[in-house]
């Protein structure tokens, strides 16, 4: 900046960065999102097209921000976890928020239509706000996650216990609100099995449990700055995310009749997903629900053959250069199930990875997200002599 005589002016300026060696989690949130769901005529009590336009702006955030390590979100908010050690932007405050803010809403409203073509574009412009939080260990890293899955769970067991009672029991929304005054989850579930045939715990774990973004391998094949779901298939497809798969002629948006995927794609072209989203609206959700129930078991086989089939590559690779007979070409090479679903492919690079899963207790930090806490590697500074 040239030297003016008005210069003074910065002394003004706040210095807002953030204290060092602590966990810094951004927490966004949309503004008057009542409203703006009502607008848009997002299904209720969720709209899976809503909420993937919500990861994908999400993901945009984590790729263009590398030391994002874990990304949260349920309904119109996402939590961003940084490494313990971040220097962006001289940590900042002001500056890290106010990018994290404008750069989900600015990927919010340009994928907006990958999602809702029949929309073109948002009535008008969707507001989100942000803060900032310290926390101090992993402890209360751990605790703030769990909280907010676990708020996860309480909203969705509501809002799927109200519109069942006001969309197929009849009440006015006064009247189902005070239906479910004082009661408690297991009362909930008991009445939305008793009187509407609805297992609660069988519906799509992307309702129940948010959506949880993580740093993993990816096929070597397949684009990084895409976003991979994983296999099989959970979320519907971007038409400009080519690492999603397209539907094929004959399938709908609903998803009852994909037999790989447990929630549902989006059409590769807009005329056929307009036309899909305006026949089937109201019976999305359940149709969504009937997919996920349909190949629930299968896909715990699918995990379970890609852990297997990269073991034996591993194995394999280790023995080929203890041989020797390992060249460069021979690295390009994948699996011979390669070209079957929930197979993973030889050659891997990082990615993020979009999964909807426990992040309550242990078993996560301990195993695919242990690295997220893990301590990280100090670099020695050299002595001068």
């Amino acid at each position: 900046m040239a030297k003016s005589k008005y210069e003074y002016v910065k002394e003004f300026e706040t210095d807002d960065r953030l204290l060092r060696n602590v966990y810094i989690l951004v927490r966004i949130d949309g503004k008057g999102f009542h409203k703006f769901s009502a607008a848009h005529q997002f299904h209720k009590p969720n709209d899976v097209l809503a909420l993937s336009l919500m990861n994908h702006a999400a993901r945009c955030v984590m790729h263009e921000l590398d030391d994002i390590l874990l990304a949260f979100g349920e309904s119109d908010e996402y939590s961003f976890l940084f490494r313990r050690s971040t220097d962006l932007y001289e940590r900042r405050q002001a500056k890290i928020v106010s990018t994290v803010v404008s750069l989900f809403t600015s990927a919010y409203v340009y994928y907006w239509r990958d999602y809702f073509p029949d929309k073109n574009r948002p009535l008008y412009p969707p507001i989100f706000d942000g803060r900032a939080i310290l926390y101090p260990s992993e402890a209360e890293v751990k605790d703030y996650f769990a909280w907010r899955q676990a708020d996860t769970h309480i909203n969705n067991l509501y809002n799927t216990s109200f519109w069942a009672l006001v969309e197929n029991g009849g009440l006015t929304p006064k009247a189902a609100e005070n239906r479910l005054s004082g009661t408690d989850s297991k009362a909930k579930n008991e009445m939305l099995f008793t009187e509407f045939n609805t297992n609660y715990s069988k519906l799509p774990a992307i309702f129940r449990k948010g959506s949880v973004l993580l740093r993993e391998s990816v096929p070597k094949d397949q684009d990084k700055n895409a976003i991979i779901p994983i296999l099989p298939e959970t979320l519907p497809g971007s038409t400009s995310a080519t690492a999603v798969p397209q539907l094929t002629p004959g399938q709908t948006s609903s998803g009852p009749q994909l037999s790989t995927v447990t929630e549902p794609s989006s059409s590769s072209s807009s005329e056929s997903t307009s036309e899909v989203m305006a026949n089937s609206t109201t019976e999305s959700s359940s149709s969504v629900a009937s997919s996920t129930l349909s190949i629930a078991e299968d896909q715990g086989k699918l995990k379970n053959e890609e852990k297997r089939s990269r073991q034996d590559y591993e194995a394999q690779d280790r023995e080929d250069v203890r041989e020797g007979t390992k060249d460069d070409a021979s690295a390009d090479v994948t699996t011979d199930k390669a070209d079957e679903p929930g197979v993973t492919i030889a050659r891997m690079k990082k990615g993020v990875i979009i999964d909807n899963i426990d992040i309550i207790g242990e078993k996560f930090w301990t195993g695919r997200g242990a690295y997220i806490l893990a301590p990280e590697k100090t670099k020695k500074k050299s002595r001068s002599k």
